[in-house]
């Protein structure tokens, strides 16, 4: 009876409180898998930061409309009776203005007409001029805003835009400088055109004297003395 009491006195007894293992080695791997995650999120971040600064825009290129000044030059080098090279019938009214060797009863009306459709193209070629120098200004202060720009390139879009602002406004140069060099190899060749002409039916008429005076006189039927009136 009494080991059944005591029995019951040690069971019926205040339970002992239980003391937390904390694993150290798990928390200080766990702070250092964070902090690598924290490095990887910084440096994608630099990483889309340098993409951004890489796709920056240098700014819109207003182009000039070049097409308005060929259209110009165009339309002054169609004008009165210029010869030129946009003529639909170029070829034919070059060969029916400078004829070249061949002896015409109607010489000096065709002089005056080559005379005046050679200073006609001249003129028309000094108007082409006139056109082309007014770019001059426009193209010499684009060509100043591209220089300033170098300076600012941040970024790879900027370059890659800034080339492409340059290779734009060399190709309108070189359309201009090609129309105004057409214009000017067209007056040049319509003035030697004229020189040669003039010499060459020049010598057509020289040649057409030569050959009426070699030739002998058509002889005269002989008459009777008392046919010939006195």
């Amino acid at each position: 009876m009494l080991l059944a009491i005591f029995a019951l006195g040690v069971q019926a007894g205040p339970a002992r409180a239980q003391i937390a293992v904390t694993d150290v080695g798990a928390i200080a791997q766990l702070v250092l898998q964070v902090k690598r995650q924290i490095q990887q999120v910084t440096m994608q971040t630099s990483q889309l930061k340098a993409q951004l600064d890489n796709m920056k825009k240098l700014g819109s290129y207003n182009g000039r409309q070049i097409a308005v000044t060929l259209q110009q030059i165009d339309a002054l080098t169609q004008q009165g009776v210029a010869l030129w090279y946009s003529l639909g019938a170029i070829d034919a009214e070059f060969k029916r203005t400078f004829p070249g060797w061949q002896v015409s009863n109607t010489f000096a009306p065709e002089f005056r007409v080559q005379q005046e459709r050679t200073l006609a193209t001249l003129q028309s070629v000094i108007d082409a001029a006139s056109v082309t120098a007014r770019q001059l200004p426009i193209s010499n202060a684009r060509l100043a805003v591209m220089k300033a720009r170098f300076g600012s390139i941040t970024s790879a879009q900027q370059a890659l835009e800034l080339n492409g602002s340059v290779a734009i406004h060399a190709a309108e140069e070189l359309t201009l400088l090609r129309q105004q060099l057409a214009a000017q190899a067209t007056g040049e060749a319509i003035v030697l055109a004229n020189q040669v002409n003039r010499e060459t039916q020049g010598a057509a008429v020289n040649a057409a004297f030569d050959t009426s005076g070699r030739n002998p006189a058509p002889p005269r039927a002989r008459r009777a003395i008392d046919q010939i009136a006195f």
